[in-house]
């Protein structure tokens, strides 16, 4: 096919005007799978864009690779990408050499765990690197393996592989074209396969023969709450004054149930329901998980379920809520998460 142009952004591009990009001849986006990431998916899929995903990996250890994958499902729970999910390895902030995590052992192993769990996922995974990595720092049976999303920002690409799928020919340095696009700076790329036909056609990304599965939405935390404790809401998606008074109004009677607190249901969270919070954390069930996942949802923060039960995605939406909020990341819902929430 004929290259098409692209382009990737992440929370530092701000609030996107995709109209404008489509005026300016962009046929797709790649976007970061950060806290704006759903955002950005909605805005993409208004403006008639196709788009696909890329997660920056930080992970030093196995059991990071482990949250970093609960992660990347659970933002991917429910959405239809129709260009591929990339594993991002680069260190562009000198995070793993910091912390001596940019080596072989560590990029190598976190690369093939992320990729592969992709696509065990039934997603379509690509790696985006360059020539450091491929060179030093990742395995060829890795890096051959999937599509490669090559950075390289020149003139010509020179990526060494038959697998290429996208060239990053540019950011803010670009030889090619003006960074610029109506005065903003963004990622530029050039796209070397039809990945929309691709991926539907092969039922990745949720494209299946069974519907997407749909991500638990505000409405359907007002039904619960409405059909649980009664709480009278209008069902109408809106996570505002009245929806928050209920979820801390059911957060009290669950604690009152289930650990005698004796508190008042009064849907607000001041210093006795706090001190009544106890930890919560993967591998509890029933109406106490119920409200954290409530709450995870009406924050924003998909929990990729809404069952009562805090599984590997439930804990992966509060570390993510956590690192959001300057919060200790340790995926236990205690007395400082529950305030953050309920706030």
């Amino acid at each position: 096919m004929t290259a098409k142009k692209g382009v990737d952004i992440s929370g530092a591009n701000g609030d996107v005007d995709f109209e404008m990009l489509k005026r300016n001849g962009i046929s797709f986006v790649m976007i970061n799978l950060g806290n704006n990431f759903a955002d950005n998916v909605r805005k993409t899929e208004a403006a008639g864009m196709p788009w696909g995903a890329y997660y920056y990996t930080y992970s030093l250890s196995a059991e990071e690779d482990k949250q970093e994958l609960d992660k990347i499902l659970s933002r991917l729970s429910g959405k239809r990408p129709t260009y591929p999910v990339a594993i991002d390895v680069e260190d562009g902030d000198n995070y793993k050499r910091n912390h001596g995590g940019w080596n072989y052992a560590n990029v190598n192993r976190n690369a093939k765990y992320l990729l592969e769990g992709l696509a065990n996922a039934g997603y379509y995974p690509m790696l985006y690197t360059g020539f450091e990595e491929i060179e030093n720092y990742i395995d060829e049976s890795v890096w051959r393996k999937y599509d490669m999303w090559w950075a390289q920002w020149s003139t010509k690409c020179g990526y060494p592989g038959g697998n290429l799928g996208m060239w990053q020919f540019g950011g803010e340095v670009n030889y090619i074209c003006s960074p610029y696009i109506e005065g903003e700076i963004f990622d530029q790329n050039y796209v070397y396969k039809d990945y929309p036909t691709i991926i539907k056609n092969g039922g990745y990304n949720n494209w299946g023969d069974s519907p997407a599965p749909s991500a638990p939405t505000v409405q359907d935390v007002q039904k619960w709450l409405n059909s649980t404790f009664d709480a009278g809401l209008d069902v109408d998606g809106i996570c505002g004054r009245a929806t928050k008074k209920a979820l801390v109004a059911g957060l009290q009677a669950v604690l009152n149930d289930r650990f005698n607190a004796g508190l008042e249901v009064d849907g607000i969270f001041g210093a006795k329901t706090k001190a009544a919070v106890r930890n919560l954390s993967k591998g509890s069930k029933g109406g106490y998980p119920s409200i954290l996942q409530a709450l995870l949802i009406c924050n924003g923060y998909t929990s990729c379920g809404f069952d009562g039960y805090f599984g590997s995605e439930t804990e992966a939406a509060v570390r993510e809520f956590q690192s959001g909020n300057a919060l200790e990341t340790d995926g236990i819902a205690g007395k400082e998460t529950f305030e953050a929430l309920c706030g």
